[in-house]
């Protein structure tokens, strides 16, 4: 592999207010210090750049739309905005992005980043409608109707259920209940499904400054 296909990314998806904070905290406690960039949108943004000419046109017509990308472009892109937050990821091969969405990239993602891996936190359902809708995300406009978010939360579990048939080695469930009584035994299934160490001071992350 090049050098860029050794990175061995982290990506936490899932839905919003489903203890994704809560496992980046976890994942960043590593004694490795392992850089996050947070909710960063790498990947939607480069694929952004690559379709908005065409998305944002005035007579745009989404039924005569074709999803079409140039791939070598998607992926300079990426790299791109990856080393804007942090230039050594050229040395270091792990990296956080919590950007949620990502469950939409997996495809993409995996053809950028093969050893890249997916820590997909989740929640009951019916609580994550819950907070959504409560919490109001001034970010996600689709977070401000209990309509527009069984509609996200529809298509969300349809595609997280096909890809983890589809690829059930590089995505790992976290459920935030079960992760909150069995801290110790959940901290450890996700770091040896990402390559680390495990230590009992990362549950000591609280303390961090």
């Amino acid at each position: 592999l090049e050098k860029k296909e050794r990175i061995e990314p982290i990506f936490i998806i899932g839905l919003p207010r489903s203890g994704s904070t809560l496992i980046e905290s976890i994942l960043t406690s590593s004694d490795q210090k392992i850089n996050s960039f947070g909710e960063c949108h790498v990947v939607n943004m480069s694929i952004l750049n690559e379709i908005g000419d065409k998305i944002y046109k005035k007579d745009f017509d989404e039924r005569s739309f074709e999803f079409e990308i140039n791939f070598g472009n998607i992926k300079k892109n990426i790299f791109d905005r990856y080393y804007e937050y942090s230039k050594e990821i050229k040395e270091n091969q792990k990296f956080i992005d919590k950007s949620l969405e990502n469950f939409f990239n997996i495809e993409i993602i995996l053809n950028i980043f093969p050893k890249a891996k997916f820590v997909h936190t989740f929640r009951n359902p019916v609580d994550s409608i819950i907070s959504i809708y409560q919490s109001m995300l001034p970010e996600l406009s689709w977070t401000h109707k209990i309509d527009d978010i069984l509609i996200y939360i529809d298509n969300y579990l349809k595609i997280i259920e096909a890809l983890k048939l589809k690829y059930p080695e590089i995505i790992l469930d976290v459920n935030l209940e079960n992760f909150t009584t069995n801290s110790v035994e959940d901290s450890k299934k996700i770091y040896s499904f990402c390559n680390l160490k495990w230590s009992e001071n990362i549950l000591d992350f609280y303390k961090r400054r």
